[in-house]
């Protein structure tokens, strides 16, 4: 323990901790939101400028900043904390701890070394495994049989400081990375709290990461999401449902896209061609051939239309094979 930490725990112990939050994207709310109701004071929410959205393409403010305001927080938004004037603002509200999730970019060592602890951040994914981008879809994608989150002390190179507190899920049924991604959110700030807590009572044990375990990820792209049936069943369902929301796995019909969501590996009597339907399953999902078996599939969305259930898909359209994207 440095001097500087054992002098912010013995002066403040029973005091709440300056804490400054980094974010921007909606899996970083349940953070911002547990620390503002907690023991603690935010002084300042950094996070990006309004930017256009919508079909308007009208400026919006980040959701940390729309939330930050509900919460009478102080918002600084800017689009890099690089800058020495953003450098100094940060400086000057006296921080005791910088806290990130779901910022989009990187800390300079100036802010990395300002406080007497390195700052925290909430990485969803079960590090060292998915650094990087998009680590849910991705923990998806790769079929893993877990995801969850991590809280870890940041450091220069990316995802890679050391653990105060991993937490694992079992990945059953279809749930897609946007669902995973609210569930992770919200255990994350959970965990969040309890972290900050074993940080004031010096009873925090950060781990090292094992650099031979790491995996980086690329970031997410729309051709990621393109189908082939000739791959297995389990791996087909971990694309649907790990792009789902965005960009969506998607397959040909008509030749047309078409966009499949919410996806299970199922078993069938004999082999069929991949990609030929084979009609409604007991649960009123979809079945598409795959190379081992075949996927069931809950959710369609043809090029033009509104996502759509299975059975309503099969009725309006009839398919009897689906085409690789």
């Amino acid at each position: 323990m440095t001097d500087r930490q054992d002098a912010l725990q013995h002066a403040s112990a029973a005091d709440p901790w300056r804490l400054i939050f980094f974010g921007s994207a909606e899996f970083a709310l349940p953070a911002l939101k547990a620390l503002a109701a907690g023991p603690d004071e935010v002084v300042l929410a950094v996070t990006p400028p309004p930017a256009p959205a919508g079909r308007g393409r009208q400026l919006c403010p980040s959701p940390v900043a729309a939330i930050a305001a509900e919460l009478g927080v102080e918002a600084l938004e800017t689009k890099s904390v690089k800058k020495p004037e953003i450098i100094a603002a940060i400086r000057a509200a006296r921080p005791d701890l910088l806290v990130v999730a779901a910022y989009g970019g990187f800390l300079p060592p100036e802010l990395l070394n300002l406080c007497p602890f390195p700052p925290l951040n909430i990485h969803p994914s079960l590090l060292p495994r998915h650094r990087g981008a998009a680590p849910v879809n991705w923990s998806l994608m790769a079929g893993d049989g877990q995801v969850g989150v991590s809280i870890i002390f940041l450091e220069e190179a990316m995802d890679a400081g050391p653990i105060l507190s991993q937490r694992a899920f079992p990945v059953i049924g279809p749930d897609s990375a946007g669902t995973w991604e609210a569930r992770l959110a919200q255990a994350g700030a959970e965990d969040l709290l309890r972290v900050i807590a074993d940080l004031k009572r010096g009873e925090a044990q950060p781990q090292p990461q094992d650099a031979a375990l790491a995996t980086v990820n690329p970031l997410l792209r729309k051709e990621d999401g393109r189908v082939a049936w000739n791959r297995p069943a389990a791996a087909l369902a971990g694309l649907m449902n790990g792009l789902d929301p965005w960009p969506g796995a998607q397959a040909r019909f008509a030749g047309k896209s078409l966009k499949l969501f919410g996806a299970s590996a199922a078993k069938i009597s004999g082999p069929a061609e991949p990609g030929r339907v084979l009609g409604l399953d007991e649960a009123g999902r979809l079945l598409i051939a795959a190379q081992d078996g075949a996927v069931a599939v809950e959710y369609f969305q043809p090029e033009g239309k509104k996502r759509m259930a299975a059975a309503d898909f099969q009725r309006g359209y009839r398919p009897e094979r689906l085409e690789d994207a």
